[in-house]
């Protein structure tokens, strides 16, 4: 085997141990080991059965709001909640503390279109021939559950919110395009507007959507190109930022900038917030760039597995910041501002 050769199959494996959650020897969370308050499920639509996982405070009240976590790809819904999964654990801790609905759908296996493994990918707008990509109907399924899950736990509908990570940062910038008056606000984490989303129509409402990307990310290049080896086109982070502060219908003149605190000097990373006010018929962008951060989202809680190979495929995490907390603030945000 050539060296080249050996150096992408590593790549790959560890790209797929990181995503997925989890490393060598360990379990996944699975039905029989989640915490209480979960439960794994499925829903019958367009002729498949598709899976999802999903978390119910107590007591359970009317009009709770919910948040529709999107996993990454090559990960699943138990991936992205598993103990290895860095930042995105803090979803847990928040639902727990705030009293919110926890949904999270199951994307589809690219190979073989299995809905329930743990090797999933969401049919984003990237090229149809990128690796990776599926032909699932994802927003339809999506729509579909948000509506069963609705209505069985009288959720307040203008309190649900879309967030994801790279593959699921995609798929939220897709639902929010293709489906904006489902969602009350977005985060993407690590995800630039792919390629051919640039020829779609911008359809309904604007919605508040926060953003935050890495300048180091060897997987989501900030200056746009290809993801990984062969996963689609994207482009650049910058460019990302203006699409959607046109999109969202931004006062571009009383846009503000700020560094935030350098709480880990160690981590060689700072973060800027760049926040564009909505216009009068708009609505809000926040986006944060992770100076020197990679493939992760920003976590001061649950740094990822002090592993060098993981480190070497994702680049640098940043530390200066609780990327889940950002988005749950910048949700609440644009309740108190449109009450």
């Amino acid at each position: 085997m050539n060296l080249y050769l050996r150096r992408i199959i590593l790549l790959w494996s560890a790209v797929f141990f990181l995503l997925s959650g989890c490393t060598l020897g360990e379990r996944q969370l699975s039905g029989d080991s989640m915490p209480d308050g979960w439960q794994e499920s499925s829903l019958e639509v367009g002729g498949s059965t598709r899976w999802y996982m999903i978390y119910t405070p107590e007591p359970l009240a009317d009009d709770l709001p919910m948040v529709l976590l999107l996993h990454g790809g090559t990960g699943s819904m138990r991936s992205v909640l598993h103990p290895n999964a860095g930042g995105t654990k803090e979803w847990l801790v928040l639902a727990e503390q705030e009293g919110f609905i926890l949904l999270v759908p199951n994307g589809t296996n690219p190979e073989t279109g299995d809905p329930f493994g743990d090797d999933q990918n969401w049919n984003d707008h990237r090229s149809d021939s990128a690796s990776g990509q599926t032909t699932a109907d994802d927003v339809g399924f999506i729509l579909a559950l948000l509506e069963q899950i609705t209505a069985q736990y009288h959720v307040d509908p203008e309190r649900i919110y879309v967030s994801g990570g790279s593959n699921g940062g995609l798929m939220t910038y897709r639902l929010l395009i293709e489906a904006p008056d489902h969602f009350a606000a977005g985060a993407a984490f690590i995800a630039n507007l792919p390629e051919p989303a640039l020829n779609l129509p911008v359809l309904g409402k604007p919605t508040p959507l926060m953003i935050s990307n890495g300048t180091e990310d060897p997987l989501m290049p900030w200056e746009g190109g290809m993801v990984g080896k062969d996963r689609g086109m994207v482009i650049s982070g910058e460019e990302t930022a203006a699409w959607w502060a046109v999109a969202n219908r931004v006062n571009p003149d009383e846009k503000t900038s700020e560094l935030l605190l350098d709480i880990d000097p160690e981590d060689n990373c700072r973060i800027q917030k760049d926040y564009y006010p909505a216009g009068s018929d708009g609505a809000p962008l926040l986006f944060y760039t992770a100076q020197g951060g990679g493939h992760a989202m920003p976590s001061r809680k649950h740094p990822l597995p002090d592993n060098f190979l993981l480190r070497w495929v994702i680049g640098p995490e940043c530390h200066d910041a609780e990327g889940v907390t950002l988005a749950w603030e910048f949700f609440n945000q644009t309740d108190a501002a449109h009450p």
